[in-house]
């Protein structure tokens, strides 16, 4: 009897112990799910079992530029939301940033990711051993990196067969023209020009007609100090710096409709149809000129409108504009360059102590819904699908989403482009003067053959000095004149600056993919 008592007292014991363990248990649970929409206001995670996992780091990430605070946006509160990490961002700034980003990485960085607007940048930095390989971190615990992006994009992110980071990839579209006020068009009794010819008729309207009531401060065509006439250049049947020619990629240095481009161009400056200012010009100073109401057609990007748009009905509310279509040249070319690549690669220093937890948080980022509902939040909130297009909805939609673009790191490529025209018609104008410039026959768009181009090391480091000396020498032609001596100037500084081992080095690889 009295073993019974004893054992009875032993088992009342242990289960009083036991009920006392689950008591304290759920004490704690409650405490740690007391706030979070996971659940997790710590950052830690439970187990299936009721216990917790080991408490999640916060992440720290330096982020291209943005003119609005990352931190309290409400994209960040989002991603904290949906991945239980804290995330901590600093940013780039808006001037030189790669300046900064370079001195940043010099001297010991303690960003877990970082985002490399310029793709040579990230190339130097991978080059220098300065950056993670994520290759095995992407196969052990990025399934959804797998999915969303592409092979294409990955070896685009990749040096020596080796992933240095995340791509995220551009809209593929053509970026800029020529934008006419078409008011003044009106004003002259001219129509839109669709030939050469036409476009200089129409310059002499605007400079002897006086259309915007500007007397001799008036400005038939302004640009910026590039040298290089976006619609214009397409007439001569030449493309940015580096030209698919078909079975080669060739330098505008090199190209046979260079000097006939640069003599249409001292016409155009001689005639007092040029700004006479364009080669000192700013971005901002020839945008000026234009919003102000001076000038009459402006070299610009479509991503430049709602800011043009706003300030030019300040100055002048009744104005309307419109790009100008490809126009024709002397031989009946024409067309547009499209830009494509990567809007930046995002990579992991390799000072980085949570590289795990990066490219978990990316994969995260990356779970379809979740990616979709980052980039344009939530249906009938933030947007409303009509017709099978996304459409924003004010103001939601541009309080909390409008820089949503700004914190995606990667993107899924297969939808990212249908959910993109929600952000696109945010203004109206832009969205209109978009489809303008993009939605021309195939035969007029030229694509960028540089825009997926692995690490070229030679391109890498040549590219700014071959750049500036072909838009230096060029806009020296424009003001002085245009002969063979000053042609051949042109492609000495080109050579000077490394342009025919980088030509070389270009042209292997283009070889290589057919």
């Amino acid at each position: 009897m009295k073993r019974r008592n004893w054992i009875s007292a032993v088992l009342v014991l242990m289960l009083a112990m036991a009920v006392m363990a689950a008591g304290c248990s759920n004490g704690n649970d409650s405490n740690t799910n007391s706030g979070g929409k996971n659940g997790n206001a710590t950052g830690a995670t439970s187990n299936a079992s009721g216990g917790k996992q080991e408490e999640k780091p916060t992440l720290k990430l330096l982020r291209v530029y943005m003119a609005v605070d990352y931190n309290t946006y409400p994209v960040n509160t989002f991603l904290e939301e949906k991945t239980d990490y804290k995330l901590q961002n600093d940013m780039l700034p808006q001037e030189k940033p790669s300046d900064k980003l370079n001195l940043i990485m010099a001297s010991g960085s303690d960003y877990d990711l970082v985002d490399a607007q310029n793709k040579q940048d990230f190339f130097n930095l991978a080059q220098n051993g300065a950056l993670t390989d994520l290759t095995p971190l992407i196969d052990e615990y990025g399934p959804n990196i797998k999915e969303a992006i592409s092979q294409e994009s990955l070896d685009g992110a990749s040096l020596d067969g080796k992933i240095y980071g995340i791509p995220t990839l551009n809209v593929s579209y053509v970026r800029s023209g020529l934008l006419i006020r078409t008011d003044w068009l009106e004003k002259v009794g001219k129509k839109m020009p669709t030939t050469l010819d036409e476009f200089v008729d129409v310059l002499k309207a605007f400079k002897d007609q006086d259309p915007g009531g500007n007397g001799k401060n008036n400005i038939a065509l302004t640009m910026d100090s590039t040298g290089l006439l976006d619609n214009v250049m397409g007439a001569f049947g030449i493309y940015g710096h580096w030209n698919d020619m078909g079975d080669s990629v060739l330098s505008i240095a090199n190209h046979p409709q260079l000097k006939a481009y640069a003599t249409f161009m001292r016409k155009l400056y001689d005639e007092g149809l040029l700004d006479n200012e364009f080669a000192t010009n700013k971005s901002a100073t020839s945008a000026e000129k234009f919003t102000s109401g001076r000038a009459g057609v402006i070299l610009a990007g479509w991503s430049s409108i709602p800011g043009f748009d706003e300030a030019l009905k300040k100055n002048a509310p009744n104005a309307t504009y419109e790009f100008i279509p490809p126009m024709q040249g002397p031989d009946g070319q024409s067309g547009l360059t499209k830009i494509g690549g990567f809007n930046k690669i995002t990579f992991i220093p390799k000072s980085s102590k949570h590289a795990e937890d990066a490219i978990k948080l990316v994969n995260a980022m990356l779970e379809k819904d979740t990616f979709k509902e980052l980039f344009i939040g939530e249906e009938g909130v933030t947007y409303k699908v009509e017709d099978g297009n996304y459409m924003p909805i004010a103001p939601a939609f541009f309080d909390e989403r409008g820089n949503a673009n700004s914190f995606v790191i990667g993107m899924d490529e297969a939808n990212f482009v249908t959910y993109w025209q929600a952000r696109l018609q945010k203004s109206k104008p832009m969205f209109d003067n978009y489809l303008i410039i993009n939605n021309i026959p195939e035969e007029q768009i030229h694509q960028d053959p540089l825009s997926f181009s692995p690490y070229l090391p030679q391109y890498s480091n040549d590219s700014a000095n071959l750049a500036s000396a072909v838009t230096e020498n060029l806009i020296k032609m424009i003001v002085d004149g245009v002969t063979d001596d000053a042609i051949a100037d042109l492609q000495k500084a080109w050579k000077a600056a490394g342009g025919e081992a980088v030509s070389k080095e270009i042209n292997d690889w283009f070889s290589s993919k057919s």
